[in-house]
């Protein structure tokens, strides 16, 4: 189940630049941003409290951790990637994305006494080879600027320390309320960057546009985000694992949905991945019919 889960997870958050560039041509990054904050944010809020009354609201020691979610997960770490993704290469980025996993592993060994064990750095070395594998044609014809890079080790060190914050913090809230909440805070957060860099102006309604935003909102920042916080709470390390998986699926949803072509680099990118995943285990496979636990972290 746990890989199930993981696995549909990756699938939706690779969406994301898919949906950004299927809608988004031609708008204001961060007032899309705020616009999938919003809606997302109204959704949850109703769910929770208007249909399903009888949810409790977040205790007063609860609010602190929501702030700092918020920020981290949301208003800092999208708002980077969305500006950092109009100066550098969408492969680059995914590469500064695939290093998340090495610096929470990093964070929950200083912070949270949690030891990597070598299968798991094995499998982390193994997946990142395979994503710059995929990506380094893409890097190669494209330059980047520096702001980009700034911007994508800022939104990318922040989503690390949110992550292993969270599994320290330990918040009692279930992942659809906490989600909420910190979604509504970081939209919150983001309005004065997003009035200041770009303005009142609002970006035309079109088709593609409504069809973009609605798959941001509920596949991405509603389901994606309550399945990211239930694997989160298991184990950090092995929950952002699963970011190596995005780029690789990001490939083959754009060739569908965008209609780009698939690289040989792409598939043998996938090929070291996916082995990288299963190394670490990551990734439960079964032989002659049992299941494989996953690997258990050294003591």
């Amino acid at each position: 189940m746990d890989t199930a889960i993981g696995l549909l997870f990756a699938f939706l958050w690779a969406s994301g630049p898919i949906a950004a560039k299927y809608g988004f041509q031609g708008s204001q990054p961060l007032t899309i941003l705020e616009a999938r904050f919003f809606f997302a944010a109204l959704i949850m809020l109703t769910l929770n409290y208007g249909i399903q009354r009888g949810n409790p609201l977040p205790k007063r020691s609860d609010w602190k951790h929501i702030v700092v979610l918020a920020l981290t997960n949301s208003t800092i770490y999208l708002s980077m990637c969305w500006l950092a993704v109009q100066q550098i290469p969408a492969g680059m980025l995914n590469l500064f994305i695939a290093c998340n996993p090495f610096l929470v592993a990093i964070f929950s060994g200083f912070w949270l006494g949690r030891k990597v064990s070598r299968q798991e750095w094995l499998g982390m070395i193994v997946s990142f080879a395979g994503l710059i594998i995929a990506t380094a044609p893409s890097i190669t014809v494209d330059h980047a600027g520096t702001g980009g890079i700034i911007m994508a080790i800022i939104g990318v060190v922040t989503y690390a320390f949110g992550s292993v914050y969270f599994k320290w913090a330990k918040v009692e809230l279930s992942g659809r309320l906490l989600n909420g909440w910190q979604i509504a805070l970081g939209g919150i957060f983001l309005l004065p960057f997003a009035a200041a860099l770009n303005g009142p102006t609002l970006p035309p309604v079109t088709p593609n546009l409504v069809i973009g935003l609605s798959w941001s909102v509920i596949a991405i920042s509603i389901i994606g985000l309550i399945l990211w916080f239930h694997i989160l709470k298991k184990d950090p390390v092995r929950a952002n694992m699963w970011m190596f998986l995005t780029p690789i699926l990001g490939y083959l949803q754009a060739a569908v949905v965008l209609g780009e072509h698939i690289r040989v680099t792409d598939v043998i990118g996938t090929v070291f991945v996916l082995l990288g995943l299963i190394v670490s285990g990551t990734i439960e496979i079964r032989w002659w019919g049992k299941t494989e636990s996953p690997l258990v972290p050294a003591d």
